[in-house]
């Protein structure tokens, strides 16, 4: 049997009525294969490229098919922000950036979905847009432990997208 090299799952994921993620679409073909970021859907999962067998890959062919992120990307429908503020902030963006990509890849590897969309900055406010909310409170507990600050998460009854705060004034 082919070694399927299988991530670890994050458990009680919800997708809270989701319009990008349909389930119909997910059953139409066997493995599918999103045409812009490559990540591979099978067996009710989305993997990344590299985390299935290659043979697997090599004995079917994927359907194209665009992905739900790269679905919310496209039509720029967060379902997370994340807004950095304060002194601390302004002296400290570089790392701070860097601990956000260094969670946006973590998360990927346990969920592909889970990803940042788009970091902005105006004036002393940066703002972190994800593709799902669990990934921007990801963010704001990671910013937190490393650099303590005042953390709030607003979570809306209908959990379709969770605001996120962290400030830390010097």
């Amino acid at each position: 049997m082919p070694d399927q090299r299988v991530p670890r799952i994050r458990k009680n994921l919800q997708d809270y009525g989701d319009p990008y993620v349909s389930d119909h679409d997910k059953h139409e073909h066997g493995i599918q294969r999103c045409r812009v970021c490559q990540v591979v859907y099978y067996k009710d999962r989305w993997y990344l490229p590299d985390g299935l067998a290659p043979e697997l890959l090599k004995t079917k062919t994927p359907h194209p098919v665009t992905c739900p992120a790269c679905r919310k990307i496209a039509d720029k429908a967060p379902g997370g922000v994340l807004i950095l503020s304060g002194t601390f902030l302004d002296r400290h963006r570089d790392d701070i950036i860097r601990l956000i990509q260094n969670e946006d890849s973590s998360a990927r590897r346990d969920n592909p979905l889970e990803r940042v969309m788009t970091i902005e900055q105006d004036g002393t406010i940066t703002t972190v847009q994800t593709t799902n909310e669990r990934l921007a409170q990801r963010l704001g507990k990671a910013i937190q432990r490393a650099y303590d600050g005042v953390l709030e998460c607003k979570w809306p009854e209908d959990g379709k997208l969770a605001r996120v705060t962290w400030r830390r004034d010097a």
